[in-house]
Parts: structure tokens; C-alpha cells; sequence
């Protein structure tokens, strides 16, 4: 059987059949593509906080002005001159993009780019660099976004984007040893014992990290934060290794207008595989990097501008959409179902369909969807990227047929819910497993 659109009229107050449903925020978009037909339109134009379905917005956006088989450059040049001896007169310069998966635990294959300018400076043979190593970054507004909750900013899911990101941007802290692996540089720990649950607290642009935990004295314990400066990171650990390699390194920029001479380039794996990965994983600095790729020499509000004109331009209506990210880790986005329901239509109908359905999370196999619908016969033929944050439970993406074309839009938006987040959960499958028998 097959719930129609207006079957769900007469019962639109309990559409869920969640407790406090009446005093619950939702939006319901069910649409199937081939024929146009909506099958459940409950609240479709209401504008609610998306949290991490604004992913899927991000990924349809970088998809559609880039492609799948982009990748960032990251160059790396010597400034100065050559002397005699293998002495290099002058700096290491690193030219940032706001690459976000440099070293990243996510794309081991692709890591080793300290051990990579230690080769190409032995090739050289150069043993000596009397300058030092140079981050340029060029990004504007670097760094957490000023929308983001304070309490976020601490956590691994908090990292903000800069011009250059090392690592995550996170490191593993020992709070009550003051040791963090890697070595964060000019990061002052201030330990404090709480009777509450542990937790860290960082300001936006600051060097001061506050941990409150119940047992001070645990010099074992460990866990993972957020670095407020990864290029000086990055510095410290390129040194390392060169000294490893047998290359010294000054402290001190020597040759601040000399000429550049390209010393290596490293590609990251191509924006596709990227843009899979953060849907899966709901991975917020990847996502605010390939936000960024919509207008990489300007500012965040530019590249949201270029994203909602992009959109504007295909007819659909972005008047009503509130944006201030890529991740939506912020809590003041607003978009609507139909909004959501409209881009995810146009990306089924493009060239680029089955590329972008890839993305999403299979249901009973894939990261945040493993465990949804699982053993159900929708079971792997329903991709969803899910967002939840306080009282905040969304799914948005797509029915699937034997062959992963995509057949229906699929986007359910509750906010503000009163009922145990499980209850949610466990209604939208109801809701799926009725609509698609």
C-alpha cells in the first residue's frame, strides 16, 4: 500500500505519532521523481534547523560548480638562493588552500606530506636551510565560524577551516600532564575540578583551553580537542622531521622577497571522494572546506551568496533560507523541506545523479544510517544523510531502485521534540517502511 498525500491530510496534526507532536516543529517532503507526484507534503515550505542534512546542500553545490574529479594543490616552495655546501639562503614557503584533509586520519593513502619535502630538499641536495618554514594562508574569516555554540568549539566536531589544516585540526590532550600529541605550541590547559561530567571550553580566537573533570589527578586520561593555530603545528612536526632527514632548519624568515622556486605540490583525493566521505562520516571541517571551494579567494558569506544564487538560477526559491555554513553545526540555518526536496531533485535529474546519490548514507550499512531500517526491506535501498543537535532529529535524501537510480526525495525535518530521540528515530522508519510498503 502506498500512503498518498492526502491519505496523511486528515491525521496531519500526529503524522509521526510522536508524544508531544502537537508542540513538535515538522516538515515531511516525499516526492517520487520520475512522475512528479508528492506523496507527503506535511509542513513542506515551514523553515527549520537542518543540523547536518545542510551537508547535503554543501556536497550539491561544490558537485554541481566543480565536478567530482577536482583536487587542492597545496605548493610548497623555497625562497631565497642556493650557496655552497647544501645551504639553502632563505625559507620554506608553504602556499595554503584551505585543503582540509592534509594528514588527515580519514585519507591515510594519502598522507606523508612532511616526509615528501624532506625528499625533494635531499634531492636538492640541500642539508641547511637558514631560514625557516612559512605558512602562507590566504583564507578570509578562518578559523570556528562566530555562529557556532561556544561549547562546540573545543570538541573534535568543532574544528574550524583555515588556510592551511594539518591533522584534523585536532590533537590528543593529556590534561592533567599538559602534553598533547601532536605538540600544540602557545596552548595554555587550565584544569579544573568539576562535581559535573568532564568537558572543555575555547574561545572562537583563543589560546586558552579550560578543562573541567572530576578526577584531576588521573595523569592517564586523555581525549581529543581542537587546535586553535594548525600551521604552527604543521611547523613544528616539518622540523622534526627534517632533523630526522638530516636537514637543519633556522627559526627566523631570512629572504621574505626573494624568488620562489617550486619545490613540490601535493594534490589532495579528488572533491568526490572528499564530499563521500563527509556525508558519511558527518564530517564538519570537511564540509566547511568544500563550502569554501565555491569562492576560495573570498570571504564565507561569498561563497553561501554564490551557493544560493546558484540555486536561485535553477528556479528554486532561496528567499526563505537562512545559511551561515557548510556543516550545519550552527543551529540558526533555516531551510524547508521543499527547499531540500527541490535541490535533491534537480541533483536526481543531472548528469551528476548517480555520482552525488552516492554520497549519502546507505540505511543498515553505512556510517550514521547503519543502524536504520535495518532488516527491513528497505534495507540498503534508502540513502539518507541525517542531522541531529538538541532536540533537532532530520533525514534528507533519497529511495533507491535495484539499480542505486534514485526514485523518490525523500526529507523529514523535526525540531524542538519533546519525546526521547529514539521515538523520532523509530517513527520516521514506520513512516518509510508505510509510504514505500
Amino acid at each position: 500500500m502506498l500512503v498518498t498525500a492526502s491519505a496523511f491530510q486528515v491525521f496531519a496534526e500526529n503524522i509521526l505519532g510522536i508524544d508531544g507532536e502537537e508542540s513538535t516543529s515538522v516538515g515531511i517532503y516525499i516526492k517520487e521523481i520520475a512522475s512528479g507526484k508528492v506523496l507527503i507534503d506535511h509542513n513542506s515550505q515551514l523553515a527549520l534547523t537542518p543540523a547536518s542534512v545542510m551537508k547535503a546542500i554543501t556536497t550539491a553545490s561544490a558537485l554541481s560548480v566543480n565536478g567530482a574529479d577536482r583536487r587542492f594543490s597545496t605548493k610548497v616552495s623555497l625562497r631565497g638562493e642556493k650557496a655552497a655546501g647544501g645551504v639553502w639562503r632563505g625559507d620554506i614557503v608553504v602556499h595554503g588552500v584551505a585543503d582540509p584533509t592534509l594528514e588527515s586520519e580519514n585519507f591515510k593513502g594519502s598522507n606523508g606530506f612532511c616526509d615528501s619535502i624532506a625528499a625533494a630538499l635531499r634531492r636538492r641536495g640541500i642539508k641547511r636551510v637558514e631560514g625557516t618554514v612559512v605558512v602562507e594562508q590566504s583564507l578570509k574569516d578562518a578559523g570556528p565560524i562566530l555562529q557556532w555554540e561556544s561549547e562546540d568549539i573545543a570538541w573534535p566536531y568543532g574544528a574550524g577551516l583555515f588556510g592551511f589544516n594539518w591533522r584534523d585540526n585536532i590533537a590528543t590532550l593529556y590534561p592533567n600532564t599538559g602534553v598533547t600529541k601532536p605538540h600544540v605550541p602557545g596552548l595554555e590547559i587550565c584544569v579544573n575540578k568539576t562535581t559535573g561530567g568532564n568537558d572543555l571550553v575555547r574561545g572562537v580566537y583563543s589560546n586558552r583551553l579550560m578543562v573541567y573533570t572530576r578526577d584531576p589527578g588521573n595523569k592517564k586520561w586523555a581525549l581529543k580537542t581542537t587546535v586553535p593555530d594548525p600551521a604552527a603545528v604543521f611547523a613544528e612536526e616539518l622540523r622534526g622531521r627534517l632533523s630526522e632527514a638530516g636537514i637543519t632548519l633556522g627559526k627566523k624568515a631570512t629572504a621574505p622577497q626573494g624568488k620562489l622556486a617550486a619545490l613540490y605540490t601535493h594534490r589532495s583525493p579528488r572533491f568526490g571522494e572528499i564530499m563521500r566521505s563527509l556525508m558519511i562520516r558527518s564530517d564538519n571541517l570537511f564540509a566547511e572546506g568544500i563550502l569554501r571551494t565555491l569562492a576560495p579567494a573570498d570571504t564565507r558569506k561569498s561563497a553561501i551568496k554564490r551557493e544560493k544564487e546558484l540555486w536561485a538560477t535553477r528556479g528554486i526559491n532561496t528567499r526563505y533560507t537562512i545559511i551561515n555554513d557548510g556543516s550545519g553545526l550552527t543551529r540558526a540555518n533555516r531551510l524547508s523541506a521543499h527547499f531540500i526536496g527541490d535541490v535533491l531533485e534537480w541533483m536526481a535529474r543531472s548528469e551528476n545523479a548517480l555520482t552525488y546519490s552516492s554520497f549519502f548514507p546507505r540505511a543498515g550499512k553505512e556510517g550514521t544510517m547503519r543502524g536504520f531500517l535495518d532488516k527491513t526491506p528497505l534495507m540498503g535501498m534508502v540513502a539518507l544523510k541525517t542531522g541531529s543537535v538538541s532536540s533537532v532529529q532530520c533525514y534528507a535524501g533519497y529511495k533507491l531502485d535495484e539499480d542505486d537510480k534514485p526514485t523518490h526525495i525523500v526529507v523529514i525535518l523535526v525540531n524542538g521534540f519533546f519525546c526521547p530521540r529514539r521515538q523520532v528515530r523509530e517513527a520516521t522508519e514506520r513512516l518509510l517502511l508505510d509510504t514505500f510498503n
